[in-house]
C-alpha cells in the first residue's frame, strides 16, 4: 500500500520528467516543399486533361489496375478510385479508360 507522502513524491517526480523530456521529443519536423509541389498546389492542382500531375497519378492507378486484373485479383471490369494528394480531388479510373 502506498503512503500519501509515497504517492506524491512520485507524482512529481514524473511530472518533473515529464516537462525535462518534453522538449527533448519533437516528432514532426518543418521542410519546405520543393517548387514542383509547391506550383501545382498553389494553382489550384486543377483536375483538367491537361494536368501533367493529375495524369501521371492516373497512368500509374491504371497500371497497377491493370496488373491487378491480369493476376486475378480483381475482375475485369474493376475501377479504382484514386486521391490527388495535392488537392484532394477523386479520379476513377478503370483498366479501359
Amino acid at each position: 500500500m502506498l503512503t500519501r507522502r509515497q504517492l506524491l513524491s512520485t507524482a512529481m517526480a514524473g511530472s518533473a520528467a515529464c516537462v525535462a523530456g518534453s522538449s527533448i521529443a519533437q516528432a514532426l519536423t518543418e521542410q519546405p516543399m520543393p517548387p514542383a509541389v509547391a506550383a501545382d498546389y498553389l494553382a489550384g492542382c486543377s483536375a483538367t486533361p491537361s494536368d501533367v500531375g493529375h495524369q501521371d497519378l492516373l497512368r500509374k492507378a491504371r497500371a497497377l489496375l491493370q496488373g491487378e486484373i491480369a493476376s486475378g485479383a480483381k475482375p475485369v471490369g474493376a475501377e479504382a478510385v484514386v486521391t490527388c494528394p495535392l488537392c484532394g480531388c477523386r479520379m476513377v479510373v478503370t483498366a479501359s479508360n
